[in-house]
């Protein structure tokens, strides 16, 4: 357990250190956010560890899969923002193609559906391995968490220029 946690805790430190590193290095910003995203996965996988106590066989049975699950909703999520600037930029027409909308709403409602497959998958491995106590531990530790990044992000963003958004 203890060499499971100090390599988390290693990987975790490099990681950390290029989501503080100065703006620019030029990093175009989706692969910014995706960088963001895989050191907020990796913060999230080393506190979940010591919120739950996991044992050394729990860690080994659910790193592999908490990681694969992150990969694949990431990049899902990637493909999800791209349909919908597309759908965005149909429906921003005079008169939208009902012939386009069609593959892009499909498009959207099952990658969304795939999210949501993945997440039930990774409950169920959770269900399997985590004790009662466990999973009561990780239900909360998972909203506070989420909640907590939500706040650190909205003050990083304060310290920024507000971000542009297309309509």
């Amino acid at each position: 357990m203890k060499r499971h946690a100090l390599a988390m805790i290693l990987v975790l430190g490099f990681g950390l250190g290029s989501v503080f590193a100065a703006p620019g290095g030029g990093q175009a910003e989706p692969q910014g956010r995706a960088r963001l995203r895989e050191r907020i996965g990796d913060l999230y996988l080393l506190r979940l560890t010591r919120a739950l106590d996991l044992t050394e066989d729990q860690t080994a049975k659910l790193y592999p899969l908490l990681v694969r699950a992150e990969k694949d909703k990431a990049e899902l999520q990637r493909r999800l923002n791209l349909d919908m600037k597309d759908l965005r930029a149909e429906l921003s027409k005079e008169r939208p193609k009902e012939d386009a909308l069609f593959p892009l709403t499909s498009g959207v409602w099952e990658k969304r559906r795939e999210i949501r497959r993945i997440d039930d998958d990774v409950e169920a491995a959770l269900d399997r391995v985590l004790t009662p106590v466990q999973k009561a531990r990780y239900l909360i530790f998972t909203v506070e968490f989420f909640r907590s990044v939500g706040e650190n992000l909205e003050r990083a963003r304060g310290l920024r220029a507000p971000l542009k958004r297309s309509p």
